[in-house]
């Protein structure tokens, strides 16, 4: 007889809500610091998602196992949010949360080592 187990996880608060928060403003600040850089302002929201992927990557990178992808999910989730909660609540903006919280799954989780097939 096979038991399952509990599949407990910790997310990392800290480093999820910077990696947000920074996905989120990280090129809001270059516009202020370099301005030539606002000639790229309408793709903002694209390196917002972008930004989330890489955010999801760095946070995860010593992570293993289904805390991958809930750690994902987890800034996907928040920079998303933060998107909505500053752009507000358009159908074009719900699309592109959308993209960001699939941007921070995948993030996390695309060309990583699966252990289990080693």
């Amino acid at each position: 007889m096979t038991t399952l187990q509990n599949a407990t996880t910790r997310v990392p608060v800290v480093p999820v809500v910077v990696a947000a928060v920074a996905s989120q403003f990280v090129d809001d600040v270059a516009y202020f610091v370099f301005p030539p850089a606002a000639l790229i302002a309408p793709a903002s929201a694209f390196i917002a998602v972008l930004l989330t992927a890489l955010g999801a990557r760095l946070v995860t990178r010593r992570l293993s196992g289904v805390a991958v992808a809930r750690t994902g999910l987890a800034v996907g989730a928040l920079s998303a949010g933060i998107g909505l909660a500053v752009s507000g609540f358009g159908w074009l903006s719900m699309l592109l949360a959308t993209l960001t919280l699939v941007a921070g799954v995948a993030g996390a989780v695309v060309g990583r080592r699966n252990p289990a097939t080693d």
